[in-house]
């Protein structure tokens, strides 16, 4: 059983434990911001040196060109996030579902599709939306036009149908080298969206389906440390990004505020994500 799985099975196993014992409502926040700060920041921790593991797929003439390229595209985010909510989402939530899809069909099948990569991002992030539509709802209200939407005549029972539907018409239009353990695996994860608030929901499909996967394919590049060794590598990138959250938390209008946290977290999870997703395009591309 190889990494990637196991780690799949652990996340599978905590939400189920979650969903049993119904602990989800009162422990969201803390599972969230644990998940957060020792799996899904962590995984993009190692950028910099990702960046330069494999000759082939280096872009960058430097290290100094590198954190140039990076932390310009983490400030045009933000800046981009403040003039449009909606823009600053929107690309978000295009980059989002090809490299969740990207990352998500490894052993499954090829990378190489770049319009399966996103209609299978696609289809877990929607579903994840879909069915926490309401907490969506109240946390982006920011975007009127979003916000302000009556959805009170339907449930979650229809979100998840319309999920299920959309997953149905890509696995017919698909050819996937192994098809039915890949969808599989997202009819599980609509189950959990289905039984899970929103930040349950993220942290279990983003700790333990994208973040804590990708953790462990970056640590097998490091073929001579042992796993303390290499987390260790992760610590001063994952203290930056804190220091960097901690910055913009002071700087306090009306979209960065501190009366709506997650919305906050998710914005600089956002910037964050940017960056990253070109850098993991080269990494995973023959795994």
């Amino acid at each position: 059983m190889n990494v990637v799985v196991k780690s799949k099975i652990a996340g599978l196993i905590l939400a189920f434990s979650i969903i049993f014992f119904g602990l989800e409502s009162s422990y969201s926040v803390l599972l969230f911001m644990i998940v957060m700060l020792s799996i899904g920041i962590p995984h993009g921790s190692v950028d910099h040196i990702i960046a330069f593991i494999n000759p082939s797929a280096r872009k960058f003439q430097s290290k100094f060109v590198f954190f140039l390229t990076y932390v310009s595209l983490i400030i045009l985010n933000i800046i981009l996030w403040i003039i449009s909510p909606f823009l600053g989402l929107l690309v978000f939530l295009i980059i989002s579902c090809y490299h969740f899809g990207e990352t998500q069909v490894i052993g499954y099948n090829s990378t190489d599709n770049k319009l399966l990569n996103f209609v299978v991002g696609a289809n877990i992030l929607l579903s994840l939306f879909l069915n926490n539509i309401a907490e969506l709802q109240e946390i982006l209200y920011i975007i009127p036009e979003f916000s302000n939407l009556d959805l009170s005549g339907f449930d979650n029972v229809f979100f998840l149908l319309i999920s299920v539907a959309i997953l149905m018409l890509s696995i017919i239009n698909f050819d996937i080298k192994r098809k039915v353990p890949l969808y599989a695996e997202i009819t599980i994860l609509y189950m959990v969206f289905f039984h899970t608030d929103l930040l349950t929901s993220f942290a279990l499909y983003f700790g333990f389906c994208h973040s804590l996967p990708m953790l462990m394919l970056e640590f097998k590049e490091f073929k001579n440390d042992n796993f303390a060794k290499f987390y260790l590598k992760t610590l001063p990138f994952t203290i930056l990004s804190i220091i960097f959250g901690f910055l913009l938390y002071q700087y306090n209008n009306d979209l960065l505020t501190s009366d709506n946290l997650i919305l906050f977290v998710f914005i600089v999870i956002s910037s964050l994500t940017v960056p990253h997703v070109f850098i993991m395009k080269d990494f995973v591309k023959d795994k």
